[in-house]
C-alpha cells in the first residue's frame, strides 16, 4: 500500500520520465538495417591476428583496399629491385670477363670488395631506419639490389665459362616458383607466420656460424650440400615470415621500401643457394 500523502493523494507509485527509444533505420519493408561492426584501419592496432571481424575479414586481409594498395606498392618495389639486380649482374659478368681477360685481378677484387661493403651498408641502413619514412630508403633498396647483382656476377661468369648457363636459368626459375608460391599462399590464405621469428633467427645464427667455420675448416662435399640445403629451408621459412609482415607490421609502419628489401633478400638467397646446389651436382 502506497502512502497517499507521499504521492500527492494518488495511490500509485511515482512516474519517472522514460527515455525515448529510437527505432533502427529501415529500408522499406525489408526490416532493420544491421549495424555493422567497425573494421580497424591501419592506424588502429589489432588484437588476435586470427580474429574474424563482422564482415569476415581478418588482420592483413587484402580485401581491405588500403592493405591491397600497400601490397601492390611493395611488390612493385620488389619487381624494380629484381630488374635492377638483373641489369647489374649482366654488367658485372661483362666486367668480370674483361678483368679476367686482361688479368686485372686487383680491379676485380676492388669491385667485389666494394659491392660487399655496399651490400651490408645499405641493408643495415634500411634495417636501422625501419621507423623512418625518409625517401632515402627507396634509394638504398636499389643500391642493395645493385650490389647483389654485382656480388653474384663472378659466380655467374664461372657457370657460363663451364657451359652451365642453363643451370642459371633453372635456378632462377626454381627460386621464382618457390618464392612466388609461398607468397601467394600467405597472401591468399592470410596465415600469420610471424611466430617463426625466434626459431628463424636462431637458425640464421647457426648458419652464419657454419659459414664462418667453413672458411677456416673446409667441409666435405656431403656436409657442404647438407648445409646449403639447411640454408634453403631456413629462407623458405623467412619468405613465409616476411610475407606475413608485409600486410601487418610493414603496413602499419607504411614501410614499403623496407618490406621490399627483405623480400628481395629472401629471393636472392634462395637463388644463390639453389644455383650452388645445381653447380655442385654437376661436378
Amino acid at each position: 500500500m502506497y502512502d497517499n500523502n507521499k504521492y500527492g493523494g494518488r495511490n500509485q507509485p511515482p512516474q519517472y520520465p522514460q527515455q525515448p527509444q529510437q527505432a533502427p533505420p529501415h529500408y522499406g519493408n525489408y526490416g532493420p538495417v544491421p549495424q555493422a561492426q567497425p573494421y580497424p584501419t591501419h592506424a588502429q592496432p589489432y588484437g588476435d591476428p586470427n580474429l574474424l571481424y563482422a564482415d569476415q575479414r581478418y588482420e592483413g586481409d587484402l580485401a581491405d583496399p588500403a592493405i591491397a594498395a600497400f601490397a601492390k606498392r611493395v611488390y612493385g618495389y620488389f619487381a624494380g629491385a629484381l630488374a635492377t639486380a638483373t641489369v647489374a649482374s649482366t654488367a658485372g659478368v661483362f666486367a668480370t670477363e674483361h678483368f679476367l681477360a686482361t688479368q686485372n685481378y686487383s680491379a676485380l677484387g676492388t669491385m667485389r670488395i666494394t659491392a660487399l661493403v655496399l651490400y651490408f651498408a645499405s641493408f643495415l641502413a634500411v634495417v636501422f631506419m625501419r621507423k623512418s619514412h625518409s625517401p632515402l630508403k627507396t634509394g638504398l633498396l636499389f643500391v642493395f639490389a645493385t650490389t647483389c647483382g654485382v656480388m653474384i656476377a663472378p659466380m655467374l661468369t664461372f657457370f657460363l665459362a663451364e657451359g652451365m648457363g642453363m643451370s642459371i636459368i633453372f635456378a632462377f626459375g626454381i627460386a621464382t616458383v618457390v618464392f612466388g608460391g609461398l607468397s601467394v599462399y600467405v597472401l591468399a590464405t592470410g596465415k600469420d607466420f610471424r611466430g617463426l621469428g625466434g626459431y628463424l633467427f636462431a637458425g640464421l645464427i647457426l648458419a652464419l656460424g657454419l659459414i664462418l667455420l667453413n672458411i677456416f675448416v673446409p667441409f666435405p662435399d656431403a656436409i657442404s650440400r647438407l648445409v646449403m640445403a639447411g640454408i634453403l629451408i631456413l629462407f623458405v621459412g623467412y619468405t613465409l615470415y616476411d610475407t606475413s609482415k608485409v600486410t601487418r607490421d610493414y603496413y602499419y609502419r607504411n614501410d614499403a621500401a623496407g618490406a621490399a628489401l627483405m623480400l628481395f633478400y629472401d629471393f636472392f638467397i634462395l637463388f644463390w643457394y639453389i644455383l650452388q646446389i645445381l653447380g655442385a651436382s654437376r661436378r
